[in-house]
């Protein structure tokens, strides 16, 4: 579990919790908006693992953390849970350092994205894609994603977090005079959709979108922050848009 963050997300998330496959090194990011959603997900997972890899979990290692204390589940189940002793996180240390790796990447992906903070939550969730199709020697030059799927990850659909691309405008209620594109920023994939989540420079509204054109070498946000010096404070128009719909 990491956080909380000063800046809650643009979708409330304060924290997001790690989950790494000791095989494989796979890892899954959960944001999260407060710890009590933990046990939920933890529960999802395990059967998502059985339902997708016809296979049991037998260990969770976590720290001393109280929200990781389901003991009747663990228990029902036949897994074992494991605590790192109080002030020992290199008992836990395969989790830990994917932390530290995680934010390293998604500070870079903010930084050379020039996206504003609230937007934080999906840096970490692409990272964590992008790390799980990388080849490391801690697995023999595999990625991740070979050794838990046993195929080889396509990096053809990758896209570079931040940049700037335009999707098509939907028909309906469009005039013959009206854009046929609207000029976004690529922030994601969504799970379960051949899509990608897009932000819309100019109603800041975040939707998925299939057909899309990207310009992977352009920043846009970088030039607007260029130009109006941008402060970690928001204005009124963003502040509106922190009510859009939760894609997670």
């Amino acid at each position: 579990m990491w956080g909380p963050y000063s800046f809650t997300s643009i979708h409330g998330h304060k924290y997001f919790l790690t989950i790494v496959d000791d095989y494989s090194r796979y890892t899954w990011v959960f944001p999260l908006k407060q710890k009590s959603e933990v046990v939920k997900i933890l529960e999802d997972f395990v059967v998502f693992i059985q339902t997708q890899f016809e296979t049991g979990i037998k260990i969770i290692r976590s720290d001393n953390g109280t929200e990781f204390f389901m003991t009747n589940f663990f228990s029902n189940k036949g897994i074992i849970h494991q605590t790192s002793c109080v002030n020992t996180p290199q008992q836990n240390s395969i989790v830990e350092r994917k932390h530290g790796h995680l934010l390293n990447v998604a500070r870079a992906l903010m930084i050379q994205s020039h996206l504003h903070k609230i937007y934080w939550s999906y840096s970490v969730i692409h990272d964590a894609h992008i790390i799980n199709m990388l080849p490391t020697p801690v697995l023999n030059d595999f990625s991740p994603h070979e050794m838990l799927y046993k195929t080889p990850q396509d990096f053809n659909q990758l896209k570079v977090f931040g940049s700037l691309c335009y999707a098509n405008t939907l028909s309906t209620n469009r005039s013959k005079f009206d854009p046929r594109a609207s000029k976004c920023v690529f922030i994601g994939f969504k799970k379960g959709t051949k899509g990608y989540i897009l932000l819309n420079i100019q109603s800041r509204e975040i939707f998925v979108s299939r057909d899309v054109v990207f310009y992977e070498h352009v920043f846009p946000y970088q030039r607007i922050e260029d130009t109006s010096n941008e402060t970690d404070s928001l204005d009124i128009h963003d502040q509106f848009f922190l009510q859009k719909i939760n894609l997670f």
